[in-house]
């Protein structure tokens, strides 16, 4: 993912994580709102079954009371145990007695006239039945319910079974188990009614919410106008909605967080190496007498998602300062070995030199596990040569110790960028080493009046002195090449010859210009090899 699809993403994911939070909770809030209120109103639809029961009890209790006695007359002593059934029972207001299907006494009194018996509404699970009529009263007509068990009934004011306190404008419904409307308060919507009747569980229908309760005898049903729950919504948002704009700054600045580190140079080189997004370009090594090529210094190069490279000095110093060096060299090893494995074994006088840190020069980490991977590829390592930098050598016993053990190994030791770190004469002199690379900064003044030019030919001789070879870096002009191979240097690189290449354009490269001398010459003639310790 490139740089720009990261900020992008993570603009994205911000934005997103600033609304979703406070909508979210906002939906939330307000659907909680809505459940808490169909929770008051299953709660009501409870209380609605629940007195109708209490209800339905009480009555019960005086029929059976009544009914225990087997009266077969209306004598004055059952009139009186109806009387007292109304009395003693709070719910009843009025008892009756039915002979040969005709009411022929209550407990007012015999009737002159008797009334025949209607049918019940409703029979109840215990064998009580219902019957819903509307019956005179002083101030007009009020609706009853007569509980009949036996030859006897218990009437009570339909009120009663639901006489419950209401708030909201709240509409308030009790049916039998079949559905029967048996009594309404409030006027309530009957679509509504119907609805809720049909399927007991809190529910919304247009404007109105409602929810209701079954038991086997009652269906309670309590309904409401939905505006009721903006106090509920209004009490939840005053809490939920400060939450999500707390939820929401904390989202985004995760996200923002962890963009930046994300962004942040270190986070983009631990996941370059964890893709291994590292490629090795070659710019080869030039024998200046006869300016063919004898090998190739191994450069690393980042390779981005965009396919842009990065050149080693951008990444490499951060590397260094993170512990992420190590991983880096491996990579270029195993990269090597994959990229010139058929070269290096059908040409013998090519040499690829790898460099390694100050820090593996010093403990020799790399070392093994180079001579195990080149042994499985059936690679010579002497086809391998080390370049280590002066800060290899502030501790100079141990990478004396780490060079030794590479010399031994087969490789040749070359000392990189020489003049423009620690090094000294007699530190040069007590260091197994094989090959002195002049830095670019020296062969650039080379021709001019800069005090660095007459530096540059102390370095030869001192190289010469010592029995090292030498290779120029960054010869870019001919006068450069020239002025080298008369001082006796042997080898160059630069772009006078070649820049870094591909690993398939440096196989071509090294094809077209190995001359025509075998490898073999070229190996005796111009390649100390060093398989002594020292």
């Amino acid at each position: 993912m490139t740089r720009l699809q990261l900020i992008v993403g993570g603009i994205i994911l911000a934005c997103i994580a600033g609304v979703v939070p406070p909508a979210a909770l906002y939906y939330i809030s307000r659907n909680r709102a809505l459940e808490l209120e169909q929770q008051h109103l299953t709660r009501y639809s409870q209380w609605i079954v629940e007195r109708a029961q209490s209800t339905l009890d009480d009555a019960t209790s005086a029929l059976h009371l009544v009914e225990a006695r087997h009266f077969d007359d209306c004598s004055a002593e059952h009139i009186n145990a109806m009387r007292n059934g109304v009395l003693r029972h709070r719910t009843v207001d009025e008892m009756g007695f039915y002979a040969h299907g005709d009411l022929i006494c209550t407990s007012w009194g015999i009737l002159r006239d008797p009334i025949p018996e209607s049918p019940v509404n409703y029979t109840t699970r215990s064998g009580i039945g219902i019957r819903v009529r509307s019956a005179p009263k002083t101030n007009g007509i009020q609706q009853v319910v007569r509980m009949a068990a036996g030859s006897h009934f218990a009437q009570v004011d339909a009120n009663l079974l639901m006489d419950l306190p209401t708030e909201n404008n709240m509409s308030l419904v009790l049916a039998d188990s079949k559905g029967h409307v048996l009594v309404m308060l409030n006027q309530p919507d009957m679509t509504v009614v119907r609805k809720a009747i049909a399927d007991p569980a809190p529910g919304q229908m247009g404007k109105l919410i409602y929810s209701s309760i079954r038991t086997p005898d009652w269906i309670g049903v309590a309904l409401e106008d939905n505006s009721y729950t903006n106090a509920a919504f209004h009490r939840e948002r005053l809490f939920l909605l400060p939450l999500s704009l707390i939820l929401a700054t904390l989202f985004v600045s995760a996200i923002l967080w962890a963009l930046r580190r994300r962004l942040s140079p270190l986070a983009q080189l631990q996941t370059a190496i964890r893709k291994r997004e590292f490629v090795v370009h070659y710019q080869p090594i030039i024998e200046l007498e006869t300016r063919r090529c004898i090998g190739a210094e191994a450069l690393v190069r980042w390779k981005q998602s965009d396919g842009t490279l990065l050149a080693p000095d951008l990444f490499i110093p951060l590397a260094e300062q993170n512990g992420l060096i190590g991983a880096i060299t491996d990579l270029i090893i195993q990269n090597v070995v994959h990229d010139m494995a058929h070269l290096l074994r059908s040409e013998s006088g090519c040499h690829i030199a790898i460099n390694l840190a100050a820090e593996d020069a010093e403990t020799g980490r790399p070392l093994d596990s180079l001579l195990s991977l080149l042994r499985k590829n059936n690679i010579d390592p002497r086809r391998i040569w080390l370049e280590v930098t002066e800060r290899a050598f502030i501790h100079p016993e141990a990478a004396r110790q780490s060079l030794t053990r590479a010399r031994r190994n087969g490789h040749r030791i070359l000392i990189d960028d020489f003049g423009t770190g620690y090094s000294s004469l007699a530190l040069l002199h007590s260091l197994p080493l094989d090959v002195l690379k002049i830095d670019k900064a020296f062969v650039d003044a080379i021709g001019t009046d800069s005090a660095t030019s007459l530096v540059t030919p102390h370095i030869i001789e001192m190289a010469s002195q010592l029995n090292l070879q030498i290779i120029a870096e960054g010869v870019e002009m001919e006068d450069q090449a020239a002025f080298c191979r008369r001082q006796g240097v042997q080898f160059a690189q630069g772009w006078l010859f070649a820049k870094a290449m591909p690993s398939k354009e440096f196989q071509h490269y090294f094809r077209s210009n190995k001359g025509s001398q075998g490898p073999e010459r070229v190996e005796q003639k111009n390649i100390k090899e060093s398989t002594d310790a020292t």
